[in-house]
């Protein structure tokens, strides 16, 4: 007799498994009884609070990178955000600092242009307003360029000021330009009258002195009454500049024990190098030559008229006409 005729085997009953069908009925019917229950006695609260108690670590440090990225994430827009309204802020500072500074310059642009346009027609020579273009290039004289020339009828030698007093002298001429070299260049020597007293002295250019003191009185005597303050200006003779220009105001007056000159600084009136706006003025050579010319068109015209009344006047005292 062999081993395997002592195995046991399981009634047919047993053997057989539920079908998919049935498993399927059994699983909805525990489920329906469930959901009745926790409905009816909520018995799943207890499983769900626990679930949550012992899965809220768990969600907790799944949840802890995702906040970090947020986090870094926002760090870095507001960082971003904060830039560009910083740069935003600037440009506009700047736009409004640079519309102020333009509308500085033209108030004071138009004020002295306004002044300008007061002392031309106060003044009793013809003068012809004029822009600066630009300081010429030249390392020994400082000279400016104005946008008037031959074509306007600027020449050599005109008087330049502005509206604080005398600029310089136009020293070259160009068709539609001119140079004007300033009163305070070296080479450039001005006759000039105290106002106070009317004592008559040259001024010269000193444009390296220190302080803004760039014209300078020499060859004055130490007693000489010359005060701080005191009002200088052009003399009128000399055929260049006509009288009463201002020049400038004494700023410093030294004297020397073992000099028997003293040495009188002035600071000019003109705004010389910042100036914008000038006056050209015509030379007191070219009035003089029109003025002699009118003279002596004026006599000629009267030299007949005056011959025919002195043969009338014969003729009627002989009794002969003429």
């Amino acid at each position: 007799m062999s081993l395997h005729s002592f195995e046991r085997k399981s009634p047919p009953l047993f053997r057989r498994s539920l079908s998919p069908l049935a498993r399927l009925g059994v699983a909805s019917a525990l489920s329906v009884f469930f959901m009745l229950a926790d409905s009816r006695l909520h018995w799943g609260d207890y499983f769900r609070s626990a679930a949550a108690t012992v899965l809220a670590p768990l969600q907790w440090l799944g949840e802890q990178p995702v906040k970090a990225v947020d986090l870094m994430g926002a760090y870095v827009t507001t960082v971003e955000s904060a830039q560009q309204t910083k740069e935003q802020a600037t440009i506009r500072v700047a736009q409004q600092a640079l519309k102020a500074q333009r509308a500085d310059l033209l108030l004071r642009e138009n004020a002295s242009l306004r002044d300008l346009l007061g002392l031309q027609q106060q003044l009793p020579l013809q003068a012809r307003a004029a822009q600066v273009e630009h300081v010429a290039a030249d390392p020994f004289v400082r000279k400016l360029v104005i946008d008037k020339g031959s074509s306007q009828g600027v020449v050599q030698g005109s008087p330049v000021i502005d509206e604080n007093g005398l600029v310089g002298q136009v020293v070259r001429v160009f068709a539609r330009s001119s140079e004007v070299s300033l009163v305070d260049n070296l080479q450039h020597a001005t006759l000039v009258l105290n106002n106070r007293t009317g004592e008559r002295s040259l001024v010269y250019g000193d444009s390296q002195t220190p302080r803004g003191n760039a014209l300078e009185i020499r060859f004055l005597p130490n007693n000489t009454d010359v005060q701080v303050g005191d009002i200088i200006s052009t003399s009128g003779t000399g055929g260049i500049y006509p009288a009463g220009l201002p020049v400038g105001r004494v700023a410093a007056v030294e004297k020397h024990n073992n000099s028997a000159f003293m040495r009188v600084q002035l600071a000019p009136f003109a705004k010389l190098l910042s100036v914008n706006h000038v006056l050209v003025l015509e030379p007191i050579e070219a009035l003089q030559t029109e003025a002699a010319a009118s003279l002596n068109a004026e006599n000629k015209r009267a030299a007949p008229a005056k011959g025919g009344a002195r043969a009338a006047s014969a003729a009627a005292k002989t009794g002969v006409r003429p």
